[in-house]
């Protein structure tokens, strides 16, 4: 085998990995509105997005090492 396949091979599955652990994971969504400065109104036009996760010990063993 090409050593070039094995490696896209060996991203692929480290990739597949990563993805299945991340749906399997519980996360929680937060949405922030950064206010205006003179009359403190949400400008809802600019949200901030941020994702926490639940119980991130799953990823503990996930080594950034690992991928290419």
């Amino acid at each position: 085998m090409d050593q070039a396949k094995v490696i896209e091979f060996l991203n692929q599955t480290l990739l597949t990995d990563y993805i299945s652990r991340l749906l399997n994971v519980k996360m929680t969504k937060l949405v922030l509105f950064p206010a205006f400065p003179i009359t403190a109104a949400p400008n809802i036009s600019e949200p901030k997005t941020f994702v926490m996760m639940k119980n991130p010990a799953k990823f503990i063993d996930f080594k950034k090492p690992d991928l290419n």
